[in-house]
């Protein structure tokens, strides 16, 4: 009876001693389990960070490709009309005379995919026409006075998505005077060209008139100097057009 006490005493702490063995063990970590989490989560990142990429590539190819949606070409045509001061040989400050004219306009500048700088430049090619007449019954004089004149021009416009732009120009081109003499109603006629060296500034507006802006309307206020030898005329007024 005594040996079978001491036999179940023996068993007793054999298995507290299994017991608080088993209790200390750690908490088995499934290795498989945290690494398949990691690379979730890094293919995760990486695939976002891939798409962020696509995604800015396709907003710069739209950004680039934009001008050539663009419904209108830049092509254009103005009437003109204006004051022109001509630099006058009677010593006074100048000699004002009605002028008009026609101008072609290229907006070159939409040959640029840039969507701000292509609004910014364009090329005049103008013909300006003055006439002046002085003398007296028995002695008269009339000039015609034609400017052709090439002058490309750079802007800024005057807020973002404005039709308005202030620009400034420089150009060449020639003048021809085609002058009339008359004594005692014998008429001789005199022709001359000069060179003349252009340079101004304005402001220039294109509201659409279509929808789709595919045709606008251009008008202008502007000043611009014209240099014809040792002469200059300055030229202060208006235009109003169409540009396609």
């Amino acid at each position: 009876m005594k040996s079978l006490n001491i036999f179940s005493l023996a068993m007793l702490m054999l298995s507290s001693s299994a017991f608080a063995q088993k209790g200390d063990d750690a908490i088995p970590y499934d290795d498989d389990e945290a690494t398949h989490s990691s690379t979730k989560v890094k293919k995760g990142k990486a695939t976002k960070i891939r798409e962020e990429d696509e995604e800015e590539t396709k907003r710069e190819n739209f950004e680039t490709l934009t001008h050539l949606d663009d419904p209108n070409i830049g092509l254009g045509l103005d009437f003109l009309a204006g004051a022109n001061l001509l630099d006058s040989s009677k010593g006074s400050f100048a000699d004002p005379r009605f002028g008009y004219g026609f101008r072609f306009t290229w907006e070159f500048g939409r040959l640029i995919p840039d969507e701000v700088l292509r609004e910014l430049f364009f090329l005049d090619v103008a013909w300006r026409y003055t006439a002046t007449s002085d003398g007296t019954t028995g002695l008269n004089v009339t000039a015609n006075q034609h400017y052709f004149t090439a002058a490309p021009a750079a802007g800024l416009l005057l807020g973002e998505k404005s039709i308005f732009l202030a620009y400034a120009q420089l150009g060449v081109g020639v003048n021809a005077d085609v002058s009339s003499v008359k004594i005692n109603q014998v008429e001789t006629q005199i022709v001359g060209s000069k060179f003349v060296f252009q340079y101004g500034a304005g402001i220039r507006a294109r509201p659409a008139i279509t929808a789709d802006g595919s045709v606008r309307l251009t008008f202008r206020i502007e000043l611009t100097r014209l240099m014809r030898g040792y002469m200059t005329d300055t030229w202060l007024g208006g235009s109003v057009g169409v540009v396609f």
